[in-house]
């Protein structure tokens, strides 16, 4: 039995081996890739020259050689700003800074050498990223660290700037799973169902494999940036019909950095909406946190941390035949023996998020990142005052509360076999507690197409209640 196990145990690591990443194949799609050739003034190539490239913020150096036809290949990198040196003898050292490299790019930096003159040494500064993707047709789009921090969204759920891309807009709601989860948005590529899509952070799925929608994302203010790839994707990227919400998280770095942040709505400050009653306006909503990262021990371990919360409390847009007819409707319920409808409640969000990540560097060899985060949702009274595809919209007492805990470690461990070849170890661990109770227990009485009432259908078998949930 020991030698079984310990055979299969090989052959998982030879398999793992076998899929590593050499060149493009089946690459982390939570990282960079950076290619190119290295060439003299006469245009020929340079085989074995060194090429060391280094992440600026941390100081992280990851080492290879050119092959005999003169190109180069990182293909495991951490999105970044980075330095290219090469060397070789007979030629002057190169150097150049500031090579931007974004999430699941595949950047082409061409590099061409000179004959060595005595103290010579050729260095390029920029700080875009490299044009060049001549291995790609995929149709995306990256939405940066900057662009992030600059577009003004309410709630500041990040996910919401993929709406910004051509072809993108909102899933429906009720057509999609049986289970509403409305602390996520909706995506739908090209009118495909948002069941379609994949949703990575750091390379890992969070896709809820029960429902197929989205799991819960990190906060804004812990997102470096994040590519929207319409179609036309590769292979690494698995399953989708739909389209990729591709995310990466922020690190720390060899400089303490961090913020503190709040921001404030109420009816007083927004303008009301065409569609608010006056008696029924109430708008109370925060959202603060804050950030800090740094170094652990500079140029080799690096933590970044963030925590947000969100209060809110809004009152439900009603239609007007269920104000014009608020009297008749709750005559109407007291006949059936049930409570009059409460038009005064609010709707509340209390969410809590959470986000820890640490990166260490074993060698120049050796890579690992580890992550850890956590949501916890509190809305009270959802659905009322939504309108369901092909439903009515909910009265007070259809409301339900939203209890979610979500929970997600991630670990990433890079390692360079040899100079052309690559093995990236991903593991995931996640939990998810959902929990949708109805408010008020009161029995479903809808009018179709109009207005929803209650949730829950009450049969009763002699001393024994049985509860029978109506899913929408």
């Amino acid at each position: 039995m020991r030698a079984r196990w310990g055979l299969l145990t090989i052959l998982g690591f030879v398999v793992c081996l076998c899929s590593a990443a050499s060149g493009y194949g089946q690459a982390s799609v939570g990282v960079a890739h950076l290619n190119g050739t290295v060439h003299d003034d006469s245009g020929g190539t340079v085989a074995k020259a060194a090429v060391t490239v280094r992440e600026m913020d941390t100081n992280l150096s990851y080492t290879g050689a050119t092959n005999g036809d003169g190109y180069y290949s990182f293909p495991n990198l951490p999105p970044g700003r980075y330095e290219i040196k090469v060397s070789f003898a007979g030629f002057s050292n190169y150097t150049q800074q500031g090579v931007v490299l974004q999430v699941g790019q595949y950047g082409t930096v061409d590099i061409g050498l000179k004959i060595a003159t005595k103290g010579e040494e050729v260095t390029v500064v920029t700080n875009e990223a490299p044009p060049i993707e001549t291995t790609r047709t995929e149709i995306s789009q990256v939405i940066d660290t900057k662009q992030i921090a600059s577009l003004p969204i309410s709630g500041r759920l990040f996910t919401d700037f993929a709406l910004l891309t051509p072809g993108v807009s909102l899933g429906r709601t009720s057509l999609q799973s049986t289970v509403t989860e409305f602390e996520v948005t909706k995506v739908s590529f090209g009118g495909q169902r948002d069941l379609s899509n994949i949703i990575t952070v750091d390379g890992a799925d969070t896709i809820n494999t029960v429902t197929g929608g989205q799991r819960a994302t990190p906060p804004q203010e812990a997102v470096s940036e994040f590519r929207v790839v319409n179609n036309s994707f590769g292979s690494e990227y698995g399953r989708a019909l739909g389209g990729i919400v591709n995310i990466v998280t922020k690190s720390g770095s060899n400089d303490f950095h961090g913020s503190v942040y709040g921001y404030l709505q109420n009816q007083v400050t927004d303008a009301r909406s065409v569609l608010t009653s006056s008696e029924f306006d109430q708008l109370r909503q925060g959202q603060y946190g804050a950030t800090i990262g740094g170094p652990i021990k500079k140029d080799k371990t690096f933590f970044f941390a963030n925590f947000e919360g969100q209060r809110k409390a809004q009152s439900p847009t009603y239609p007007t035949d269920l104000l014009d007819n608020i009297t008749e409707i709750n005559a109407a319920k007291a006949i059936l023996g049930l409570a009059p409808e409460n038009l005064g409640v609010l709707k509340t969000y209390d969410n809590d998020n959470g986000i820890v990540k640490v990166d260490h560097q074993f060698n120049d060899k050796n890579r690992l990142s580890v992550r850890y985060n956590i949501q916890d949702l509190r809305d009270l009274n959802v659905l009322v005052g939504n309108t369901l595809d092909g439903g009515g919209i909910g009265a007070p007492s259809s409301g339900h509360n939203e209890y979610v805990r979500d929970q997600s470690l991630a670990g990433n461990l890079s390692t360079q076999v040899t100079p052309n070849l690559v093995n990236s170890f991903l593991y995931q661990f996640a939990r998810r507690h959902y929990d949708f109770p109805g408010v008020t227990g009161q029995p479903n009485l809808d009018l179709s197409n109009d207005l929803l009432f209650g949730k829950y259908i009450l049969l009763r078998k002699g001393k024994k209640n049985y509860v029978v949930v109506t899913a929408r």
